[in-house]
């Protein structure tokens, strides 16, 4: 018979996010024990009962900004006029990294590879098996410490995940749900049996804030185990797509912010940023947002044998107010079924579909038993659909 393989825990790490009591205490001292995590976040968390970092209201990070108007100014005005924030209330950053703050005079955030540390310790710490008995570990990072190489070996380091393998996997803003599927495969293969997947986006490394889509990013690092579970739960299909003529779309560009006025002798303040870059790719991708998601679902659904009724719940991807409740009612899920927090955390690309299935499951939104619908675009341009059925295992252990 074949082996039945799903996720049996998640954790995350969402900046400024309250961890206490007995939670904290316990996070705390696996961290300072088994981890390399670095001293001084860990006494953030030990001191302050929440994982380092902040909230960033409206208000905080641009209306009371002198260059606040000239922002308004720029943007389009249909922006400008509706809703200059584009549904957005507060998003969270990381905090600044504290070896910066002590040795550089131009001080830089919390690096990708800390926050992987801390949602992939959580996720550990919620689960019920040992760190040792972990043999591979899968990431991606959107916003990686260094271009080359990528972050996952360093992950695995600091976690002390000493039987670990180490895999990169890149689908952008989907690649959460390509690590399951990809998990899943090998794992059903007796290739491994215990992977830990983790996605990270540190969107404040690359925000230009003066440019209008900039209130719409957060960070965010979510991670999850994937192992072999009872008959009949975990995995049942998955469905992906690549339309690759929109590739530059969206894409990191090395430039000067948008609202800039320079001397002579100004620095250069050259770096690389988010940047919606090709005109005609994105109106493609806007133009077929939704017809591209209902396919992999469809095929999804089809693969699976169930039909779109028999879906319990529904999380995607959040990339703008509008997405998620427009792609759900493309699909056909009910309202009652579907789950979303942009206003609260902004996009936070490859963590969104996974940050809004954990929350389902910790608020009881999700249940042992019900089939879950996760789908995402990501740019490049993919897009995919994956099928779960929920234990009870991950159930409990998220909710510990």
């Amino acid at each position: 018979m074949e082996k039945s393989v799903g996720l049996i825990s998640m954790g995350s790490y969402m900046p400024a996010k309250e961890i206490l009591g007995e939670k904290k205490d316990k996070l705390v001292k696996f961290l300072r024990e088994k981890t390399l995590l670095k001293k001084e976040y860990i006494d953030m968390i030990d001191s302050t009962e929440k994982l380092p970092g902040e909230i960033v209201t409206n208000f905080d990070g641009w209306e009371k900004e002198p260059w606040f108007e000239a922002w308004l100014d720029n943007l389009p005005s249909k922006k400008r006029d509706k809703d200059p924030f584009s549904g957005t209330e507060e998003r969270r950053f990381v905090p600044m990294d504290p070896d910066s703050l002590k040795k550089s005079i131009v001080p830089h955030p919390m690096l990708a590879s800390d926050a992987e540390t801390l949602s992939g310790a959580i996720a550990i710490l919620n689960s019920d098996i040992d760190m040792d008995d972990i043999d591979l570990v899968m990431a991606h990072s959107q916003v990686p410490d260094l271009s080359i190489p990528a972050n996952v070996s360093l992950i695995q380091h600091k976690l002390n995940l000493k039987n670990a393998g180490a895999y990169s996997v890149d689908t952008c803003c989907s690649s959460f749900i390509t690590m399951i599927e990809i998990a899943t495969a090998l794992i059903k293969s007796g290739i491994k049996k215990n992977i830990l997947i983790v996605a990270s986006y540190i969107g404040s490394h690359i925000n230009d804030k003066s440019s209008y889509y900039s209130p719409a990013i957060g960070d965010a690092s979510i991670a999850a185990i994937i192992s072999e579970v009872e008959d009949g739960f975990g995995y049942m299909s998955s469905h992906a797509t690549s339309h690759g003529g929109r590739h530059d779309a969206i894409i990191g560009h090395s430039r000067e912010p948008n609202l800039i006025m320079k001397t002579s002798h100004s620095p250069n303040y050259t770096q690389q940023f988010a940047t919606f870059y090709n005109p005609v790719a994105i109106k493609e991708m806007a133009e077929y947002a939704l017809d591209d998601i209902n396919e992999v679902v469809e095929k999804a659904l089809e693969k699976a044998k169930i039909k779109v009724s028999e879906v319990d719940f529904f999380v995607s991807h959040q990339p703008a107010k509008w997405a998620g409740d427009a792609w759900r009612e493309k699909i056909g899920i009910p309202k009652e079924k579907f789950y979303e927090q942009y206003e609260k955390y902004a996009n936070i690309a490859n963590c969104s579909a996974a940050n809004n299935l954990l929350e389902a499951l910790e608020k009881g939104l999700i249940k042992a038993n019900d089939n879950v619908l996760i789908a995402s675009p990501g740019a490049g341009e993919n897009h995919i659909a994956l099928l779960h059925k929920v234990n009870q295992r991950l159930v409990k252990n998220v909710r510990n």
